[in-house]
């Protein structure tokens, strides 16, 4: 989400079905700070698939009761804090691996091997000239 405008934006990373863990993706935001709010997927079934939400925190396992947690008061959604970063005028940004295969979210700076292989399949943009920006 942009925090200025409030606009959301949603996304697929990686294609519905797909086994693969890691899929590549690029994306176009306009420069502003964002916030990562939900991480959305697919538990995949014979016959089509159930789609979920988890809320994106630091340093919290959202997949561990987390509306409980709420509700109780143990958690306190003023002492919540999203993971942010800024998009700046005219730069290719790279925002690093997004870990959210466990409960607390985490990130990667795997830039180096991610230019080789994006710039086989992007022949026009500059990977190496790009700006790391790994959210925080």
């Amino acid at each position: 989400m942009n925090t200025d405008t409030k606009e959301i934006f949603s996304y697929r990373v990686k294609p519905t079905f797909k086994s693969a863990k890691e899929n590549q993706f690029t994306y176009f935001l306009k420069p502003g700070k964002y916030i990562i709010v939900n991480y959305w997927w697919t538990q995949s079934k014979v016959y089509g698939g159930t789609m979920y939400a988890e809320p994106i925190f630091k340093g919290i396992d959202a997949t561990n009761k987390f509306e409980e947690k709420i509700k109780s008061g143990e958690l306190k959604e003023k002492d919540l804090t999203s993971f942010s970063f800024i998009i700046t005028e005219n730069t290719l940004n790279y925002l690093g691996t997004w870990h959210f295969d466990k409960g607390l979210v985490s990130f990667t700076d795997d830039k180096t091997s991610l230019d080789e292989k994006l710039s086989k399949k992007f022949k026009k943009l500059d990977f190496t000239n790009s700006k790391t920006t790994i959210p925080n």
